[in-house]
């Protein structure tokens, strides 16, 4: 349940729940008061006061934002890797037919899993350069967002019809590779934050618990 005023028991939005600065306002009375001392125990209030470099936990104008970027330092191997393996793949097969002026079939569909690996991992570069996963919670409403701007994979829940908050560990179906996940357990559960960080993860898990409180 949501948090409650102490002084005239009105419930708190979370827009009005200041976890950094530990503050919560009630707007129909104008208490102050401890927002530590309001919350739920199913999360850390620690955690939230001192969010990890590159997650946030926001209001909104009409909610409140959770969120942390997929900025990796493994972007200073991915983005020279692949000016190399693409461009030397796709220039080598592509390229050759556009400088002749020739078409060859056999070689561009050759060429289509060199196409199709470099959309992956430059996907992949690109979001441990600019990525960012993001929750926006407004009136009941959630959109989770992950993705670079307004590019990327988005999936809208109903607060109130999620029964858990929890971190997974899935195993690759092909390769055999783990990725840790979170999910938001539900009628149909939402699974993302693989490529976040540990601490940046655990942070929004507790954000998100804060806002189902």
């Amino acid at each position: 349940m949501k948090p409650k005023c102490p002084s005239c028991g009105n419930a708190l939005p979370l827009s009005d729940v200041d976890i950094a600065q530990d503050v919560a306002l009630c707007r129909k009375c104008g208490h102050l008061s401890k927002a530590s001392a309001l919350v739920d125990h199913t999360f850390d209030v620690t955690a939230l006061r001192n969010p990890p470099a590159g997650a946030w936990m926001r209001p909104t104008m009409n909610g409140v934002a959770i969120g942390a970027t997929t900025r990796s330092a493994a972007a200073f191997f991915l983005v020279p890797f692949m000016l190399v393996w693409s461009g030397g793949s796709l220039g080598g097969i592509y390229g050759t037919q556009i400088r002749s002026g020739e078409f060859n079939l056999v070689l561009s569909l050759f060429g289509i899993p060199f196409v199709l690996g470099s959309i992956l991992f430059w996907g992949i570069a690109l979001m441990a350069i600019w990525g960012k996963v993001e929750v926006r919670l407004r009136g009941g409403i959630g959109t989770a967002l992950v993705g670079i701007g307004r590019i990327g994979w988005k999936r809208t829940f109903q607060l109130n019809q999620v029964t858990n908050i929890t971190e997974e560990l899935r195993t690759g179906n092909r390769r055999g590779g783990v990725a840790h996940t979170i999910v938001l357990h539900g009628p149909k559960s939402i699974r993302f934050g693989s490529g976040l960080s540990p601490d940046r993860r655990r942070f929004m898990i507790q954000a998100l618990r804060a806002a189902q409180a």
